[in-house]
């Protein structure tokens, strides 16, 4: 029977600290403003608003560019009059709110109606509308228009450490502090760090699904016990000679961390749902959204999971679409519900997830039965009700082109009554203002926040 750890919405780590130190979950070296690459002069952090939003966010970054129509099929019978194939009308159904009903969309409504989910129509890119999907990553996870500089977790961490609200472990009791930002997806762009110098507790966290430890050791020898009366393992003998042995220093660091982290990614595998919450099985996005949950809740420290390829991957949907795209939708759309009634089992209102691509596809249906590349997509942003309005569906769109150039853009663009649209850098500069900076047009090259959106 596995112990109970919910406690005060902090995890049980007694079991597993014990003995073990986390002084080496850092190393020493210091963090310094010289070389920094961000004047934290002419950024204006104010820890008040972060103290007081307390804000955690899971990134689900749809790698590909995903379509729009799940969540917005208001222009359909225009898009299908114009499209270069006529569309299978028969495997469309259309919500109240012009969702896509089978790709997700009665999930998306119930979202909506509950005051859980904002959809942004218009995140209109008009920026380097070669739609390379290089570029436009390296641009969206930067949350700038360039192909250089730091990704915004990097950047966030390095503001929220310089302003003092994120510090170094010092200590065991300490070691949630350790995993302030984690990747769901290996090396990402958003931890990109360039110029920066974050000190290595700084730095990202590798957390794997299901079964999948990162930190376990593999093999027979750490299963097979040389002291069945202290249970003591050869694995567990490795790493006794592995701190005999290795001077002090980054080597001695790592062996420690793995140890630590190890013991502390199966304690996070292994929490108990709250009664009535459950994921959908079979999902690699719900599989993934559970143990960022159960992260967060955990550990208050946890400030930024991000999540993406390989199991978030194939979103370029340019062939075959109607066969797979539905399907993907709804399953992600079924991992975040689950994660919304997560939350509120446990009453936690400081916890919001975002999904966006690095930008949307053309909406003319392909000689390939897809979609190419597009400039318009749908920004869904849940959760967070403790510092984010409800503002429910935001941005309309009008269709403009022809045949196989055939582009949603929002209503009126360029003439009055222009309906409200943004670029994909105000996703971060969204992500910074609800942490505590307020002008977060110092790091996204002028883009504010989303308008209305942070209370």
């Amino acid at each position: 029977m596995k112990k109970e750890i919910y406690r005060n919405n902090h995890i049980d780590r007694r079991s597993f600290l014990k003995g073990v130190g986390a002084m080496g979950l850092a190393s020493a070296m210091p963090f310094t403003l010289k070389g920094a690459g961000i004047d934290f002069e002419s950024v204006g952090f104010d820890s008040s608003i972060y103290e007081r939003n307390n804000p955690q966010t899971i990134i689900v970054y749809l790698y590909g560019g995903p379509s729009e129509l799940a969540g917005n099929l208001t222009n359909l019978d225009e898009i299908n009059e114009k499209s270069q194939n006529p569309y299978p009308l028969n495997e469309f159904t259309m919500t109240p709110n012009g969702m896509w009903r089978e790709a997700g969309g009665e999930i998306m409504e119930r979202l909506i109606s509950s005051g859980d989910m904002n959809l942004f129509r218009t995140c209109y890119r008009t920026v380097d509308n070669s739609k390379a999907h290089g570029e436009c990553t390296s641009q969206a996870q930067r949350g700038k228009d360039t192909v250089g500089g730091a990704g915004i977790i990097a950047n966030l961490a390095a503001v929220l450490h310089n302003g003092g609200v994120i510090t170094e472990p010092t200590g065991e009791s300490d070691v949630g502090k350790s995993i302030p930002f984690v990747t769901m997806e290996g090396e990402s762009t958003f931890f990109s760090e360039d110029e920066l110098d974050l000190a290595t507790f700084l730095k990202p966290v590798a957390f794997g699904t299901g079964s999948n430890n990162p930190y376990k050791r593999r093999g027979w020898y750490n299963d097979y016990k040389i002291n069945r009366e202290t249970n003591s393992t050869l694995g567990s003998y490795f790493d006794r000679l592995a701190q005999k042995y290795n001077t002090r220093g980054k080597i001695r660091d790592v062996f420690e961390r793995r140890v630590t982290l190890e013991r502390f990614a199966e304690e996070i595998h292994n929490i108990d749902l709250p009664e009535g919450v459950t994921y959908p099985s079979n999902n690699t996005f719900a599989d993934r959204m559970k143990l960022a949950m159960n992260l967060l809740i955990s550990n208050e420290h946890t400030k930024v999971v991000s999540m993406g390829s390989p199991g978030l991957g194939g979103w370029d949907d340019h062939s075959r679409a109607l066969e797979e795209y539905p399907r993907r939708m709804t399953r992600l759309m079924e991992a975040v519900e689950a994660a919304i009634n997560h939350m509120k089992a446990v009453g936690k209102n400081n916890i919001n997830i975002v999904v966006f691509g690095e930008f949307g596809r053309n909406v003319s249906y392909n000689n390939s039965n897809g979609w190419d590349h597009g400039n318009n997509q749908n920004v869904y942003w849940f959760g967070g009700r403790d510092y984010m309005n409800h503002l429910g569906i935001v941005g309309e769109t009008g269709i403009t082109g022809s045949a196989g150039r055939l582009f949603t853009q929002p209503k009126n663009i360029g003439v009055s009554n222009e309906s409200y649209n943004f670029q994909v850098f105000s996703i971060a500069a969204t992500i910074y203002r609800m942490y505590g900076i307020r002008n977060p047009e110092a790091l996204t090259h002028g883009n504010g926040a989303i308008r209305d959106l942070l209370s």
